[in-house]
């Protein structure tokens, strides 16, 4: 017995584009999502880099962080 038994290939065949076009929107809706997230927390670390970065003092832990963020940011 085929899955498509009481319909044409054609109706089948419409049924799969029109699932593959939803997919394929899903996906891009999800790409932006997470676009935006990742500006998001790009935002938030540069906020805490600015706020450790004028600081003078320092301890080891806020040290650390302050370095994790540099590099995590510019890349150095």
């Amino acid at each position: 017995m085929s899955c498509f038994q009481g319909s044409s290939k054609s109706s089948a065949s419409e049924e799969w584009n029109e699932l593959k076009q939803y997919m394929e929107k899903e996906f891009e809706r999800l790409d932006k999502i997470i676009m935006r997230q990742e500006e998001t927390n790009q935002a938030k670390k540069m906020e805490m880099f600015m706020m450790l970065s004028s600081k003078e003092h320092l301890d080891d832990r806020c040290k650390e962080m302050l370095e994790k963020l540099g590099r995590d940011l510019f890349g150095n």
